[in-house]
C-alpha cells in the first residue's frame, strides 16, 4: 500500500472509527512502554503537557465548529463522500480541509498527554492517513465539479492558509448544527481541561462518552430536518469564483 495514494473506499468509510480507535492503542503502547504502571487508559499527566494539549484542542475545536457550520453533521460523519454542493466559504476559503486540520490539532493534544515524542508520532500517523483520505475526496470532487474544483484548488491550499481577503470569509462562525455536530470533540476539550485539573486522563473517558451522545443527537437532528438544515447553509460558491479571478497569475497556491 502506497501511503501517498488515495485511500481505499473502506478506509474512507471507517475513517472516524480508525481515528478514535487510535486513542486506546496509543494509551496501551504508552502503558507497556512505561512499565505497566497505573491504569492503562488513564495515566498520570504532566501539567505543562496537559496545558499545551488543552490549548491545541481549543484551537482545533474552534476550527471544526466553524467548518461544520458550513456543512451538516450528516455530511461530516457520512460514510461516503458527497458532491451535492462545493463548499468554499468560511474556513474553506483559506484552506481546503479545515475540519481535518482541526481534528489533527485536537488529537495532537491527546498525544501531548503522553509526551512530545509520542505526540509527534501520533500526529504523523494521522497526517499520513488524512492525506490519503483527502486524495480520495479530491478525486471524487474533481470528477463531479471538474474545472470549477481545479480553480478552487489553484486558489486555496490543502493544509496551510493563504492570504485570502476577509470578504471571502462571509457566513456564520457557529451554528447549532456546527456546535452539536462536534459534540465528541467538545467533550474531548472539556475532558482535557478536567484531566489537567485531576492529574490523570480518567475524566477524558467520561467527557468523551458524553460528547458521543451529543454528536449522535446532532446526527439524528440533521437527518430529521433533512432539506431544512441544508437550506439554512450559506451558498458561497461566488466567493470561490471571485477569489480565483483575483488571484494573480503565477501566485496561486496549489494543492499539496
Amino acid at each position: 500500500m502506497n501511503l501517498f495514494q488515495a485511500a481505499q473506499p473502506w478506509e474512507y468509510r471507517w475513517r472516524i472509527a480508525i481515528l478514535f480507535l487510535s486513542q486506546p492503542v496509543l494509551a496501551a503502547i504508552y502503558y507497556f512502554w512505561n512499565g505497566s504502571q497505573g491504569v492503562w487508559y488513564a495515566p498520570p499527566i504532566d501539567p505543562t503537557y496537559g496545558f499545551i494539549a488543552t490549548l491545541l484542542a481549543g484551537c482545533g475545536l474552534a476550527i471544526r465548529i466553524w467548518g461544520t457550520s458550513f456543512l451538516t453533521a450528516e455530511v461530516v460523519t457520512g460514510l461516503t463522500a458527497r458532491n451535492d454542493r462545493l463548499v468554499v466559504g468560511g474556513p474553506f476559503a483559506a484552506i481546503r480541509n479545515p475540519l481535518y486540520v482541526g481534528t489533527l490539532l485536537i488529537f495532537a493534544g491527546f498525544g501531548m498527554f503522553f509526551g512530545p515524542v509520542f505526540a509527534a508520532i501520533f500526529v504523523a500517523v494521522h497526517w499520513l492517513r488524512y492525506g490519503r483520505v483527502i486524495r480520495y475526496e479530491e478525486g471524487f470532487l474533481k470528477q463531479e465539479w471538474g474545472a470549477q474544483f481545479d480553480a478552487y484548488c489553484k486558489t486555496v491550499p490543502r493544509w496551510w492558509p493563504n492570504s485570502t481577503s476577509r470578504q471571502h470569509f462571509a457566513g456564520p462562525f457557529a451554528t447549532i448544527d456546527g456546535i452539536l455536530g462536534n459534540g465528541v470533540f467538545f467533550g474531548m476539550f472539556l475532558g482535557y481541561s478536567a484531566s489537567v485539573w485531576y492529574g490523570t486522563l480518567e475524566p477524558l473517558v467520561h467527557f468523551e462518552a458524553l460528547g458521543w451522545m451529543v454528536s449522535g443527537i446532532a446526527l439524528l437532528r440533521t437527518r430529521y430536518l433533512g432539506d431544512q438544515a441544508e437550506a439554512q447553509l450559506p451558498d458561497l460558491t461566488a466567493g470561490m469564483q471571485l477569489a480565483a479571478q483575483e488571484s494573480p497569475a503565477g501566485q496561486s497556491r496549489h494543492a499539496g
